[in-house]
């Protein structure tokens, strides 16, 4: 498999993609890693890292989008961006899947208007795979912020890559689909979520109803599907409520000071670090985009190196996985209980976040 990296993406760019590449070659070295960037701010990075394996490469391209970039102009107007370029590797089989930890909002644009969509899929989502504490230990959460407005059609569709995902990438033949909303009882929500409810209860999914915002990490379902409003605050709150954890458990080992706390925290400390590790954003690698035609998996904004190394693991895994042929055909057999697209609805850059 060949894989691009964006080079130029992301808080830590380019030394953290680079450094991710090459750690990727070397635990891979059956598969290749495109480096896409500017040539002369790589040489650096590169020179630091003695050089290039056999199996990572260079490709130009002279502009990168920035964050503040408006995503579906700034894919448009840059053609030779880090990201574009990436995308138009895809497209042209130059390479099999793309990494970003650059602006999400315009990866998920150039998924889009380069890759373009599977038939029938109407908007793509990022899902994003949680910890769970029973089950199989995974959660998968859709949309987690690529789809700032949507429609009831779209949650459903999404429920439907959704448990596609899940069955191919961690082998559940049915895996348990659910709504997140604010209770579990079928009149809570909103009108969208109600509307969404409706349809996936005549669907042939394994539709279990609603769950709340605890029940991600339970373990009781396998994919959770939102608005990719609620999804973002819900990722982020997440990444810091993990974060706060850790911080608390230190502070107050820390604040008691004694000898017997001190004991209790060496004692205890592997499995600290085991809880950290299940809890760390970069043991999950990148979100794919679900409902592209290609591979593109968006990486967090302040990958480290490590993470983009897991992030180039999820693109190898899902594009090994064939996805797009069984992502297409389960679109294509939930036409039967989906409604038809209506006419002037489908994607617009208004429609998703930046």
């Amino acid at each position: 498999m060949r894989l691009v990296l964006d080079a130029m993406g992301g808080d830590h760019a380019p030394a953290a993609p680079v450094e991710g590449a090459l750690l990727f070659a070397r635990e891979h070295p059956a598969h290749e890693v495109v480096l896409v960037g500017d040539l002369v701010r790589l040489r650096e990075p590169l020179s630091q890292a003695g050089g290039l394996p056999p199996n990572v490469r260079l490709h130009p391209a002279s502009q990168v989008v920035e964050m503040e970039d408006h995503a579906f102009s700034a894919i448009r107007r840059k053609k030779d961006s880090s990201l574009r370029v990436g995308f138009e590797l895809v497209r042209r089989g130059e390479a099999d899947a793309l990494v970003s930890a650059g602006h999400s909002g315009a990866v998920m644009a150039g998924g889009l208007l380069v890759l373009g969509r599977i038939p029938g899929v109407e908007r793509p989502a990022i899902a994003t795979l949680l910890p769970a504490l029973e089950g199989v230990g995974r959660c998968l959460l859709l949309d987690a912020g690529a789809n700032v407005e949507c429609r009831p059609v779209h949650l459903a569709q999404w429920a439907v890559l959704g448990a596609a995902y899940v069955r191919a990438r961690l082998g559940i033949p049915r895996p348990r689909v659910a709504l997140l909303s604010n209770g579990e009882e079928p009149s809570k929500g909103t009108s969208l979520t109600r509307e969404a409810s409706a349809l996936l209860r005549a669907s042939d999914l394994a539709f279990t109803g609603y769950v709340e915002g605890k029940d991600l990490f339970s373990g009781d379902v396998e994919v959770v599907v939102t608005d990719g409003f609620t999804g973002n605050v819900v990722l982020k709150t997440s990444e810091g409520v993990a974060a706060a954890v850790t911080g608390l458990l230190r502070s107050a080992i820390e604040r008691r000071g004694g000898l017997p706390e001190k004991l209790g925290a060496l004692l205890l400390q592997p499995t600290f670090t085991g809880l950290k590790k299940v809890m760390d954003y970069a043991e999950y690698g990148g979100a794919p985009l679900l409902g592209i035609e290609g591979v593109g998996i968006v990486a967090h904004g302040r990958s480290s190196p490590r993470a983009l190394q897991k992030a180039l693991e999820a693109a190898l895994q899902t594009a090994q996985a064939g996805l797009r042929t069984e992502l297409t055909r389960c679109i294509a057999d939930a036409a039967a209980w989906l409604p038809a697209r209506q006419r002037g609805k489908g994607a617009t850059a208004e429609a998703f976040s930046d």
